[in-house]
């Protein structure tokens, strides 16, 4: 075969061709791998001979994972799923078919949309090309959707939002503008927005954006189901660098999504009651960033945080009943919480 420059050194081809067949589950097209590495099919044999050989790339039984496989139209290099005896000897296949159903029910409430179907699509390559299929789907994982079970955050309904999600990911990935018309809960109101969408986050079985207006740095967050309309505008826009922009910085502070970032944080200081169940629920759980924990004397739980607003803190205080009782903040200061009938405590001696 021609070629116009000569072959790039074999370690950093080969490093090419391991990372697409560890990110890209059909493979390397090989047809396509010639191309754009400028290799004759001499080399192209030599490459795939040493791939075969990596003891990395190997099954428990000697086997190669790295194969070349013809589907009827082109000729694929690819890295192949672990055969019946893997899965019988255990390995990570066992894994990821756990990630895989759990990952399914997680974005159950995404189905009949763009990222839904694509997701059932890719579970479904999946399995076609999962070697000794019939063993693995028939037997081993007949009754995989109740072996693994996911309960969700009541699930919001996105069936009929299939177009906005779609021009909204199209404006994500290609960096572009967009305009919406979104419905305030708060206010009752409907109002249009001009933004640079920077992420779309899943919380609690329903999705959101993080958007900025162009210019400004401060994000905003919306609920997708509130947003009316949407058009995506032929501007594109620079994506902020990572010391920038981080979405895990666009909820930091919060107890869950929503953020006062101009507030002072406010101090919360709870006792809960000498109870080992409830104990052991609060402790193994990361409530937020802040937590702290101290056994009282009396066997009771001491629990502090900080937070910058306690929309969502009221309501999970609320879930806890007579067994919680709050130091701080005051309810009584804070309108959100004025349906919140709580045991108010001086702050316990930790002595």
């Amino acid at each position: 075969m021609a070629r116009d420059q000569p072959e790039q050194p074999l370690a950093f081809n080969l490093a090419r061709i391991v990372h697409r067949l560890l990110t890209d589950p059909l493979g390397w097209r090989v047809d396509t791998l010639k191309a754009e590495l400028g290799i004759a099919d001499r080399t192209y044999r030599k490459y795939r001979q040493l791939l075969q050989e990596f003891p990395a790339f190997r099954r428990a039984d000697g086997a190669t994972m790295v194969e070349q496989v013809d589907d009827g139209h082109a000729v694929w290099l690819r890295l192949l799923t672990p055969s019946t005896q893997d899965v019988r000897e255990g390995s990570s296949f066992l894994g990821r078919i756990a990630a895989m159903y759990l990952a399914q029910q997680m974005f159950s409430f995404l189905r009949h949309t763009p990222v839904g179907d694509n997701l059932e699509a890719f579970f479904a390559d999946l399995r076609a090309r999962t070697r000794d299929g019939a063993f693995v789907y028939r037997d081993l994982l007949i009754n995989a959707d109740r072996m693994f079970h996911l309960l969700p955050h009541a699930p919001k309904d996105y069936s009929d939002r299939s177009a906005q999600l779609t021009m909204l990911l199209n404006a994500l990935l290609f960096r572009r503008e967009i305009r919406i018309e979104y419905f305030s809960a708060s206010s009752g109101t409907e109002r249009a927005h001009v933004l640079e969408p920077l992420t779309l986050l899943s919380w609690r079985s329903a999705l959101y954006l993080i958007a900025r207006r162009p210019g400004q740095k401060k994000t905003r967050t919306f609920a997708i189901d509130r947003i009316r309309a949407i058009t995506v505008r032929e501007r594109t826009f620079v994506y902020p660098g990572p010391d920038e922009y981080d979405p895990r910085h666009a909820t930091e502070g919060a107890f869950g999504l929503y953020n006062e970032t101009a507030r002072r944080k406010v101090g919360v200081d709870l006792v809960f009651a000498d109870e080992p169940w409830l104990k052991a629920e609060l402790t193994e759980r990361r409530w937020h960033p802040s937590q702290r924990f101290q056994e009282l004397p009396d066997g009771r739980l001491r629990m502090t945080f900080r937070v910058t607003t306690m929309v969502e803190v009221w309501p999970w205080i609320r879930s806890f009943g007579p067994r919680v009782s709050i130091v701080a903040p005051d309810p009584a200061d804070d309108p959100v919480a004025v349906d919140l009938v709580p045991r108010v405590i001086p702050a316990p001696d930790p002595s």
